[in-house]
């Protein structure tokens, strides 16, 4: 399955399924995206019958648990932001420095750029975010130049499973070639 653009009109919201990084198809969550004009908002419904977070506190390795997630392009496609939720809403920002031959470097962020919550449901948990464009913008977000992806990565028993908007069909996110362009339009 192959995501080729997402077109955000201000005021409207889009839905997207994640689905197995693998190519198989398998939903693992569903996002629901929003341009407020002065932010992205997304809502990420996240399908989890074994929780496990990983992380109390900001910027500590949430990859080590369940998150969800969205790599968004600064300015060039191998340098990007990537934002992380963890099922008990702690976050996580970094810059990426990506090579392309799977090799990056990340840059903490002293302060989050974002604002999220995530509480548990029946059957997984539901993460909500605001992410405002001038923090973006300051990080060297160009709105006419945006590339993206969304995941979800999932501890089991079964072992490590993720989802993406547009797969990578790696066993990494960081993979550039996969992210797709962002169109934001009034």
């Amino acid at each position: 399955m192959q995501t080729e653009r997402v077109d955000l009109k201000a005021g409207k919201s889009v839905r997207f399924d994640l689905v197995s990084n693998s190519g198989a198809g398998e939903k693992g969550a569903w996002v629901t995206a929003e341009y407020t004009l002065t932010s992205l908002k997304l809502l990420f419904y996240a399908y989890d019958g074994d929780i496990i977070s990983y992380g109390k506190a900001y910027n500590e390795p949430l990859w080590k648990g369940d998150t969800v997630e969205m790599f968004v392009t600064l300015g060039r496609d191998d340098r990007y932001l990537e934002l992380e939720v963890n099922p008990d809403g702690i976050t996580y920002a970094a810059l990426v420095e990506n090579d392309g031959d799977g090799r990056f470097r990340l840059e903490f962020l002293d302060e989050t750029p974002f604002e999220a919550t995530a509480e548990r449901v029946e059957d997984g948990y539901v993460s909500r975010w605001e992410v405002p464009l001038d923090n973006l913008k300051k990080l060297g977000f160009d709105p006419e130049n945006a590339k993206f992806n969304l995941y979800m990565q999932d501890y089991c028993k079964d072992g490590l499973k993720l989802y993406a908007l547009n797969p990578t069909l790696k066993d990494s996110f960081h993979v550039v070639s996969a992210f797709v362009p962002l169109k934001l339009s009034e």
